[in-house]
């Protein structure tokens, strides 16, 4: 059981966060590590995977998972950089924007969502991956939650609203938090590689302390009376102790796994850690005792109650399966294993009778704290037990027709934390936060979905049509392929991992998806129905397969697999179009004025028709892996492509036969997406992992376009010409878009600021601002070396705010101020 003030998590991101067996795995140490080249963990992976089965439970789809990410993420070394790297790189680039940004461009970025589900023929409706919740010990209204890779939130009205809490801190990923007891204003969350941040003003701004271990942080626990003692588990390397706050951390367990923590509920010298092994302290932690009595070294979790402290649950794993439920009467000193059979309560099957199973990542055990019997435990589903653990019935299903014709709750698929909180039990998956509030009375409506309003969507493609209104189709992690329309709003039509997807030109009811390995799906009413589409041969594609469609020609597609293939029938047969090309491709673009020029990239292979078929010829002249290929819309010889080279992105205006960089004036971030605009400038964007930029003509250096834009993966950029508008799909923060340059913004643009107040200079106790102008506004402080200090929004400048500065250290910082008229930024100081 993972406790209210902190986390379980368990998934992927330059850490891998899931086992495969009782032994950790080579490659998945050597990720954990982060110090290793990123094509030797693949060649580690590739031996382990050889001649082991690849479907569920394997572990396998998680690694293809972080392979895709490593690969674009890496450096020209084919090195991961460390979290501290992009850190700070940011703070440099915001030192550098604050002294010297002087102009003002039209950039104005808007979250467009999805914030909620809606589902037509999805299988797995969901908003997006909760890794983490916790809620305060003193008001079940306040919760925060971790979100993969989009951020920590807040809602202090029972998740009735949220708010983004690190948008601007780092796009950092984020297993666990904690809220302090003494102190709920101060909160923290566990990332990878064993960092633990810290927030003093609800999550307003943040900072590094301490680091336990090397490893994902699963789990942050709180001493209930005295804040100065945590501990946290970190998935490969064991449970730590900091009695400074988390300042420094100290390996308190024989056992180099670590998931679950808890105090015994009326003794907080007892604690109960887990890893391969149950362990037991009676001297608050310092020091701990092996516990024996289970059959395996899987994975443990913990479930206590306060109306019984002496009984104390344990789950057990074997590889990703459920292994067994144990039982102790008398506080973790005698462990009891209870009949299950074969049972297996972490898989698909509604009468646990597969062998499927996603363990430890979606494991998890909590207790009923008003009634020690009442026992619930999840894996793929979730499972209730009223008699202590001795049978189980299940609680819900991952798709919302089956919870409904089995009249039990629907619960998003991947169930990463249940926690109970009084009588309300909640679930953090792969698709939202969910509670529910009669844990006994089991029927359709068992389980709410609070995840309204989180806009957190791992988007890994989108398509964008080039109508009036746009219509918008995506395909996202864990959470399937969606559309959007400005009449519906989002609509939810793929399941599983959704990849690259298109609405078709002529026709915006007909829409192309993809999910992970390049199966297509079709459908023609506007989602209300799908086919799926014949593959073009044997093997698969990549785990984000290309697939793109004729500019001119109808029903015309085209596909990436080991060779680039093409259909005239809308897919229902295929004729290869190119020679092998040694693998899968990553990479198919087709020239918008003459779809006989095609681009197609493999690693850091770059090919090339201009007959659009036959043998391709390969390109050279640049370095790096390949990330993005930009074609011009007018001109199908110039050419962009983003890469893994420290010189991050080339423009050929021949063909691709020879190569200029174009790096001027970029930060140190990596190049992940590009997008020519039509606007007679040869404007060029590129979306990093932190932020957007553009250059055109007129620039001799790349121009920051991230106005009111969070720090957040950018996947993919497209433009929408009917409009005017470029929309960016962010992995963890959902679609966004804003309109496309359109010039510096003019001397009568800017002086809207002329009438903006900040006052007095130099600042000692409050920094005053007044504006005669009603734009809701972001407000961020950074000092002189770019770290932000102070960050509020939605502020209202004519309700003249104050910013409190007394705790500031004397010297010169800079007020920015983000809204829809631009960014103003002031230098100011500070006595």
């Amino acid at each position: 059981m993972k406790s209210i003030t902190a986390l379980l998590f368990l998934s992927i991101t330059f850490s891998l966060t899931f086992i495969t067996s009782q032994a950790q795995a080579e490659y998945q140490l050597m990720i954990d590590e982060g110090v290793h080249k990123v094509s030797d963990v693949q060649q580690s992976a590739e031996t382990f995977f050889m001649d082991k089965p690849k479907g569920r439970g394997s572990g396998y789809k998680q690694y293809k998972r972080w392979e895709y990410m490593a690969l674009r993420m890496m450096d020209e070394s084919g090195y991961l950089k460390a979290p501290e790297f992009y850190i700070n790189e940011l703070q440099q680039l915001n030192a550098r924007l604050n002294e010297n940004r002087s102009l003002f461009l039209n950039d104005n970025w808007e979250e467009m969502g999805p914030v909620s589900w809606n589902a037509t023929t999805s299988w797995n409706p969901g908003v997006g991956r909760i890794t983490t919740f916790s809620i305060d010990e003193a008001n079940e209204e306040h919760i925060i939650i971790g979100a993969e890779t989009g951020g920590v939130w807040k809602s202090i009205d029972g998740g009735q609203n949220w708010l983004p809490l690190t948008d601007y801190f780092s796009n950092l990923y984020v297993y666990s938090t904690a809220i302090m007891p003494e102190n709920n204003n101060v909160y923290f969350f566990g990332s990878n590689m064993g960092r633990i941040y810290k927030s003093p003003d609800g999550g307003s701004t943040w900072e590094q302390i301490g680091s336990a271990g090397n490893s994902v942080v699963n789990k942050i626990l709180i001493h209930p009376v005295n804040s100065n003692i945590m501990f946290a588990s970190s998935q490969n390397s064991g449970v730590y102790k900091s009695i400074d706050g988390g300042q420094s951390w100290t390996s308190v367990i024989s056992d180099n796994r670590g998931y679950d923590i808890e105090f015994k509920q009326d003794d907080p010298n007892v604690v109960f850690a887990s890893g391969s092994f149950f362990h037991k302290s009676i001297d608050g932690g310092d020091t701990f005792s092996v516990i024996s009595g289970f059959d395996n070294t899987g994975a443990k979790m913990i479930g206590v109650s306060e109306d019984n402290p002496e009984v104390v649950y344990i789950i057990e794993a074997t590889e990703s399966r459920f292994n067994g439920i144990y039982v102790s009467n008398d506080a973790g000193e005698n462990f009891l294993k209870l009949d299950h059979g074969n049972n297996n309560y972490f898989g698909y099957s509604l009468e646990a009778d597969d062998t499927s199973g996603q363990a430890p990542r979606d494991m998890d055990i909590a207790v009923n704290p008003n009634n020690s019997s009442e026992v619930h435990i999840a894996g793929i589903h979730t499972w209730m037990s009223t008699d202590g653990g001795q049978s189980f019935t299940i609680t819900s299903h991952w798709v919302p027709g089956t919870a409904s014709a089995n009249d039990i709750g629907y619960n998003h698929a991947d169930v990463d934390i249940i926690e109970f909180y009084g009588n309300t039990l909640y679930t953090g998956t792969d698709g939202g936060i969910f509670k529910a509030t009669n844990t006994i009375d089991i029927n359709s409506n068992y389980y709410t979905d609070i995840t309204e309003g989180l806009g957190i969507r791992q988007f890994y493609k989108i398509g964008i049509s080039q109508t009036t209104p746009v219509v918008v189709s995506g395909g996202s992690q864990d959470n399937g392929t969606s559309f959007y329309t400005a009449d519906q709003g989002w609509r939810d039509w793929l399941g599983a991992d959704g990849m690259e997807s298109f609405i078709d030109k002529d026709n915006n009811n007909i829409m192309y998806g993809t999910t992970q390995f390049g199966q297509l799906y079709r459908t023609t009413n506007g989602g209300i129905t799908f086919t799926g589409i014949s593959e073009p041969g044997p093997g698969e594609g990549n785990w984000v397969t290309p697939v793109e469609q004729d500019p001119i020609a109808p029903n015309t597609i085209y596909l990436g697999y080991d060779r680039i293939y093409k259909s005239q029938n809308s897919g229902s047969s295929w004729t290869a179009i190119s020679q092998f090309l040694g693998g899968s491709a990553d990479h198919l673009k087709i020239a918008p004025s003459n779809p006989n020029v095609m681009y197609a990239a493999r690693g850091s292979q770059l090919y090339k028709t201009t007959s659009g078929s036959g043998t391709w010829q390969q390109l050279s002249g640049f370095g790096g892996n390949i990330n993005s290929i930009a074609i011009h819309p007018t001109n199908p010889d110039k050419v962009a492509i983003a890469t893994t080279s420290v010189l991050k992105v080339f423009v050929s205006e021949d063909g691709g036969q020879t190569w200029e960089t174009h790096n001027s004036g970029l930060p140190n971030f990596q190049p992940l997406a590009l997008v020519w605009q039509d606007n007679q400038l040869d404007g060029l964007y590129l979306g990093m992992n932190y932020g957007i930029y553009y250059i055109d003509n007129t620039f001799d250096e790349w121009q920051v376009f991230n106005n009111n834009l969070p720090n957040v993966i950018i996947n993919e950029l497209e433009i929408n010409y009917s409009e005017n508008k470029i929309y960016a799909a962010t992995y963890g923060r959902g679609l966004w878009t804003s309109p496309v340059y359109d010039g510096v913004l003019s001397i009568n643009e800017i002086e809207v600021f002329n009438s903006l107040k900040v006052y007095p200079v130099p600042a000692k106790n409050y920094l005053n601002i007044e504006w005669n102008e009603e734009y809701l506004s972001e407000l961020r402080v950074f000092d002189s070396t770019g770290k932000l200090v102070y960050f509020e929004n939605d502020v209202n400048l004519t309700n003249n705010p104050q910013i409190s500065v007394a705790d500031f250290s004397a010297g010169i910082y800079f007020l920015r101020i983000n809204n829809e008229k631009g960014i103003f930024t002031k230098k100011i100081s500070v006595k």
